[in-house]
């Protein structure tokens, strides 16, 4: 039972194991009792699933046993019910596993079978799919080819159950050290980051977009991720509509705010463009609720939620990220542009290469069109907003069941588990900017995301944690105070709010932490989308140890 008193369902508990909770996951597994249902296929299941995902993270010479234990719970399901995607799992796992012969055996049959003409609960794509796999567990790569091409004419538009598939072969590919090129044509399309300077000239605005249809056909971009400012934001937005894409805004403030600065004064043609792309947007967010004078800060908040959103869109769907920039003719490698120069470096790393970035492979489009000369030149602005405001990566770090425990059992437990803890974090470099305390929790603010995440890792890693720490993560504009030190504001709270839904294990973090950690980390991050929070996507962050479903995986299938 868990707090509530209440079974946990094995949704809650695949939940979990998505999230990369696996500990969590197990134990409630646990305590529904379904470790102890070995005549119902479901438990089975899932207990196949967790089993798979341990192995899936766990050093290599502990995987084949893992995928073994997962492969026999495959099995026992089918026993009891037999399905198509409990022999696929179970046929892949054991070749996984390294029993070849029999893996190729269990495909052989279910093949067979498929064939019998029964029919199947499973959806047209997902049994093109199971073909697919299955022929390629007997090294039969055209067949495989070929059944995954119908897969795809079947559900065009499934691009995650794409994505999925793509994974699943690439696991197979990756453990015969076969070339998974042949993939690329059936993984979804790319994502776009987007950005450039305001005022695009009159004369230059058909030719721009024009270039931008271009980019947009060459790299195969199927959504894009930006704002929608006067000028090149607008005239790339407008492209990606007509281009069929999806159009995801992410802006610095809310709406009325952003016209107020960034479109209306530029012209009613751009205000109509404004309007047409909003309304067509598959989604439209904005990251700050600042108003008033022009904040910087918020604009690159946003610039970092629509970067890594990007990102983490193209790890979902097994495919690649690509940012497109247009900028002026001025001097530097990113024009004149303080906020165009702002994401271009980002994107790569910065100058020097940030030491701390670990994809450096993402490509980046530039294409230059004049400014109106009616408009100033962003980097010519001077510093705006409010002098105490500050851009921070905040951690809010507490203890499973610490709150519920009697004066005894917390005097034990600081003894036994806090104050080794405390010993041990504080350790752990990089240092927090800011350390507040939040009841027996605490809160720890850093003004890079990169090193958030990386304190977070540490944390995670340190065996004082294990299935004990709770971490929230949360990423926007606070307000810094001196001595004593403090940082106080609207994302504070919301961080403190988000705490009590902070998964054990794991980095329980808003869209917006986890978009912003991966702008620059993506490879050393595994995301998991678990669910909404005041209306925005919560994600689970774990560290990506490189396993094969992770960093080996992709480098050779990405």
């Amino acid at each position: 039972m868990n707090h509530s008193g209440q079974v946990p369902t094995l949704a809650k508990i695949v939940t979990a194991a998505r999230a990369g909770s696996l500990d969590h996951a197990s134990a409630l597994f646990r305590a529904g009792g379904y470790d102890r249902a070995m005549d119902d296929p479901a438990a089975l299941a899932v207990a196949g699933r967790l089993a798979k995902d341990r192995a899936l993270r766990a050093p290599p010479a502990d995987r084949a046993a893992l995928m073994h234990q997962a492969a026999q719970a495959y099995a026992r399901a089918f026993a009891i019910d037999p399905q198509p995607y409990t022999r696929i799992n179970e046929a892949t796992l054991t070749l996984l596993a390294g029993d070849g012969a029999r893996g190729q055996a269990l495909a052989r049959d279910l093949l067979d079978w498929l064939d019998s003409g029964v029919p199947f609960a499973e959806t047209p794509y997902w049994l093109a799919a199971t073909r697919a796999e299955a022929h390629l567990l007997l090294d039969d790569r055209p067949q495989a080819e070929a059944n995954l091409a119908r897969a795809v004419a079947l559900a065009a538009d499934s691009r995650e159950d794409q994505a999925t598939t793509v994974r699943q072969l690439c696991l197979i590919l990756t453990q015969a050290g076969a070339d998974s090129a042949w993939l690329d044509p059936y993984r979804p399309p790319r994502a776009l980051n987007y950005a450039g300077h305001l005022g695009v000239a009159e004369a230059q605005i058909a030719s721009l977009a024009g270039r931008v249809r271009d980019v947009l056909v060459d790299h195969a971009i199927g959504a894009g991720f930006g704002a929608l400012a006067a000028g090149a934001d607008l005239v790339i937005a407008g492209a990606l509509l007509d281009h069929g894409a999806e159009l995801h805004v992410v802006l610095p403030t809310a709406p009325a705010t952003f016209i107020e600065q960034s479109v209306a004064p530029y012209g009613p043609h751009w205000l109509a463009q404004f309007e047409r792309a909003s309304a067509e947007a598959a989604s439209l967010r904005w990251v700050s609720s600042v108003s008033g004078a022009y904040e910087p800060l918020a604009t690159n908040l946003s610039a970092d939620v629509a970067m890594g959103a990007s990102v983490l869109h193209a790890r979902r769907m097994a495919s690649e990220a690509v940012q497109l920039l247009v900028i002026d003719d001025g001097d530097g490698p990113y024009g004149r542009g303080r906020d165009t120069a702002y994401l271009g470096e980002r994107w790569r790393g910065g100058p020097p290469p940030d030491p701390m970035r670990h994809d450096r492979h993402r490509q980046q489009v530039c294409l230059v069109a004049p400014r109106s000369a009616a408009v100033a030149p962003s980097g010519a602005k001077p510093p705006e907003g409010r002098a105490d405001r500050c851009l921070t990566a905040m951690l809010h770090i507490a203890f499973e069941g610490l709150d519920q425990l009697d004066d005894a059992g917390f005097a034990q437990a600081l003894d036994t588990v806090i104050a080794p803890f405390r010993e041990a974090a504080d350790r752990i470099l990089p240092r927090p900017d800011v350390v507040l305390p939040s009841g027996n929790a605490r809160i720890v603010a850093f003004f890079d995301p990169d090193a958030a995440w990386q304190y977070a890792a540490a944390l995670l890693a340190l065996p004082e944690a294990a299935g004990l720490v709770r971490i929230a993560g949360h990423y926007g504009l606070a307000h810094w105070l001196g001595e004593p030190r403090a940082l106080v504001g609207t994302s504070v709270s919301a961080l403190a709010a988000l705490a009590p839904a902070a998964l054990p294990g794991v980095v329980t973090a808003t869209e917006t932490l986890a978009s912003a950690i991966f702008v620059n980390q993506a490879d050393a991050v595994h995301a998991e989308e678990i669910g909404e929070w005041r209306g925005d996507r919560l994600f689970a962050l774990t560290p990506d140890v490189g396993t094969l479903a992770g960093q080996d995986a992709e480098a050779s299938c990405q």
